[in-house]
């Protein structure tokens, strides 16, 4: 499973705006193609490349308002056979609740659900936290997810990860990202490997 602490490690990457502009840059409504998975970067954004290997993804932009970052990752990792998309679902659930227990994040909301809108089989989730140990302009800082888990459909033994995350100041209110993550996970499109 992917860690919080790969997104957090990404996001301080962003904070360095200078270092954005070096980087390899995507538009955003471009498809991103790789072995067994693509997607389309989320729109009316320029994405800098973070990290792109054979089997992951990192997009990362700035946000409109100071101090503020937006990730878009995707991984593929390997799962065990699943008799059923229930036990994907404790599969997921239990993975994505064996992150370490440090005190420095405090959850706000945490909601994990099979995604009834695709007809693989995906668990999707959304999340809330509070960052006690990155601070933006307050005493934390708040870190949004909306993302999915997958089996993916052509190899029920690789698991794929895709996910839209947000740090920003606190009662820094971003309404487009519920929606933004929707149009990024209904772009997600399964082929083969070979």
């Amino acid at each position: 499973m992917r860690s919080i602490t790969t997104t957090i490690a990404l996001a301080f990457t962003l904070s360095a705006c200078a270092t954005l502009s070096q980087l390899p840059q995507i538009s955003g409504g471009k498809r991103i193609i790789q072995p067994g998975i693509s997607f389309i970067a989320p729109e009316n954004k320029s994405w800098s490349v973070l990290v792109r290997s054979t089997y992951q993804v990192t997009l990362g932009t700035a946000g409109d308002i100071p101090n503020e970052t937006l990730i878009v990752s995707s991984s593929t990792y390997q799962i065990p056979t699943f008799s059923s998309p229930q036990e994907f679902l404790t599969y997921v659930k239990s993975g994505r609740a064996a992150e370490p227990q440090t005190g420095r994040f405090e959850l706000i909301k945490n909601d994990e659900e099979l995604y009834s809108s695709r007809s693989e089989t995906c668990v999707k989730h959304e999340m809330e936290s509070k960052d006690f140990g990155a601070k933006r302009g307050g005493d934390y800082t708040l870190i949004e997810y909306f993302g999915m888990n997958c089996v993916h459909p052509k190899e029920p033994t690789v698991g794929i990860f895709v996910e839209l995350s947000r740090k920003a100041p606190p009662g820094k209110e971003y309404l487009e990202f519920e929606s933004m993550g929707s149009q990024l996970l209904k772009s997600v499109e399964f082929s083969g490997y070979r």
